[in-house]
């Protein structure tokens, strides 16, 4: 390991500024999953129904009622180490010797070639933290398989214990004008509320929403009587209205869609939210990204130029015979549920959760 071929250009002030002015998106997943940093690699997180007590009215001088604890559920696990690499070669170095030494030096191809490997690598971690939070709020599980992942592949699902699965009463890609989406909505609510649970918070993918608003029972929902023979769709927009107006939780849709490369390279499109699922949360905050800092955060080596962004460390290197300047992410973080016990989830596409 060497220090890094651009260390003159990256120096830790000019790193450390491009890393604080530098503000990208949000990524989708906190909305629902908001980073919550934790002392260890082992996390312990307890679950349970949000509680709703109520005192209780009692003649003066008397005592007080006492009320039973809630038994609660405890998911202890450990959080994985997130990795991605990437590479300057020699032809991309040249490129930029190539451009330093020209009188009016393309400025962005600059940039790009300096700071847009750290663009990559960070982007490349949180995107796979929004792809397992959205996983496992869709499925309840996590499947890593070599389909997803380049790294552990797990025999088993890692079960996040949300319980309350079902399917609809017709599936939405059946004809519109047998789907029930609304009597599915409204029933999954009504069960919810037998529970004591007030869904808050309804997440599909915009596929399922697009079955959704093309059945008829949608467009009577939202247009009355004068849905018959209409061949206009309701949007979100007054989908969420006309649910607003009748006491029913609003839609998000979930439509992020990362690139994934294999082992060999391979790139292909992996969506973040399965396909026909949705989820009836109780609040839009129904758990955390767990993150805890990285060995080499606590032991850096020498030879890196390292910045942190967020709790994301970006490290900067290069080798010798053939000259290379490598680019690394590392964070450990995953996805926890903590109201698994109040989430809802229905299969769309069949009368059954397993179809």
């Amino acid at each position: 390991m060497e220090y890094s071929i651009l260390r003159d250009i990256l120096k830790p002030k000019i790193l450390a500024g491009f890393i604080e002015a530098w503000q990208p998106a949000e990524s989708p997943i906190l909305k629902y999953m908001p980073f919550l940093g934790v002392p260890a690699l082992q996390y312990q997180m307890v679950t349970g129904t949000e509680q709703k007590p109520l005192g209780d009215i009692v003649a003066y001088g008397t005592s007080y009622p006492e009320k039973s604890r809630q038994a609660l559920k405890k998911i202890t696990g450990d959080i994985p180490a997130i990795r991605i690499l990437k590479k300057m070669t020699e032809t991309d170095l040249n490129s930029y010797m190539q451009f330093n030494q020209m009188k009016s030096p393309d400025e962005q191809a600059v940039i790009q070639l300096v700071f847009g490997d750290i663009v990559y690598v960070w982007k490349a971690v949180i995107n796979r933290l929004s792809w397992l939070g959205f996983q496992s709020i869709s499925l309840g599980v996590i499947s890593l398989n070599a389909a997803n992942n380049a790294g552990i592949i797990t025999t088993s699902e890692i079960d996040f214990q949300i319980e309350n699965k079902s399917g609809a009463s017709v599936a939405w890609s059946a004809t519109v004008d047998t789907t029930k989406p609304i009597t599915d909505i409204e029933g999954v609510c009504a069960l919810a509320r037998t529970k004591g649970v007030i869904i808050k918070k309804i997440l599909m993918s915009p596929t399922s929403f697009a079955q959704l608003r093309k059945s008829e029972e949608s467009i009577n929902f939202v247009f009355g009587s004068s849905g018959v023979g209409v061949t206009k769709h309701p949007n979100l927009a007054t989908v969420n209205e006309n649910l607003k107006s009748d006491g029913l939780p609003q839609i998000d849709l979930i439509q992020s869609i990362f690139q994934f490369e294999d082992r060999d390279h391979d790139l292909t499109n992996l969506v973040s939210w399965d396909e026909g699922k949705v989820a009836f949360l109780p609040a839009d905050q129904i758990g955390n990204i767990l993150h805890c800092k990285t060995a080499e955060e606590q032991f850096p080596p020498k030879q890196c130029t390292q910045q942190l962004k967020d709790f994301v460390l970006i490290s900067k290197w290069s080798e010798v015979a053939p000259v290379i300047e490598f680019t690394s992410a590392a964070a450990n973080a995953f996805p926890a549920i903590k109201l698994a016990e109040s989430i809802f989830l229905m299969n769309s596409l069949a009368t059954s959760w397993a179809g």
